[in-house]
């Protein structure tokens, strides 16, 4: 039987078909940095309610902060027979500093950490989207700035009319841009 972490309970190895269902590494490898920034925090709390020492909460979040820096810098293994996330860091927290690697499931489930890493990576793409929508806006403003006093001609009913300054009419140099920044959802704080 492998060493998979739900390989106790079954006396045969799963078909090929259902082991390469289960893994989810290609798609959820994107949530390394969320895996790793829940872990921390579920550490730091096991230690402050007295459930873990001090001394493993620090070793498993430098062991953390290693993993994190390996992936940053693309000289992390992923192994698709660790399936997820969850079991990769897991793995190498393990090799990196032993025994005290298996504490931080501790009062957390793999549920749990789902939800959490789902959640994090939800709100910081939230996040860069947000910073995007801003620079966009900003770009827009700028553009409609530029070309404020750009004179086009004029139009009523599609013939055309006396030249006017490109900011008084709909035109994609000057106030087209300054509505579309206006118009674009902000975000709400919080």
């Amino acid at each position: 039987m492998s060493n998979k972490m739900w390989g106790g309970r079954f006396s045969e190895r799963p078909d090929a078909i259902m082991e390469e269902i289960n893994v989810s590494i290609d798609v959820d490898r994107h949530l390394y940095a969320q895996d790793i920034a829940a872990s921390k925090a579920h550490a730091a709390m096991l230690a402050a309610q007295g459930i873990i020492t001090s001394a493993d909460a620090k070793n498993i979040g430098k062991g953390l902060d290693t993993i994190l820096s390996e992936i940053g810098k693309g000289g992390f293994d992923f192994k698709r027979a660790l399936e997820d996330i969850h079991m990769n860091v897991e793995s190498r927290l393990s090799e990196l500093i032993g025994p005290a690697a298996g504490r931080l499931h501790t009062a957390r489930s793999r549920n749990d950490q789902v939800a959490t890493d789902f959640r994090l990576y939800v709100r910081d793409t939230i996040d860069e989207t947000d910073a995007a929508l801003a620079a966009f806006q900003q770009a827009l403003v700028t553009r409609a700035l530029e070309h404020a006093g750009t004179v086009m001609p004029g139009f009523t009913h599609l013939q055309t009319a006396q030249p006017v300054p490109s900011v008084i009419i709909s035109s994609p140099l000057s106030r087209w841009p300054a509505a579309t920044a206006a118009a674009l959802p902000t975000r709400a704080s919080g």
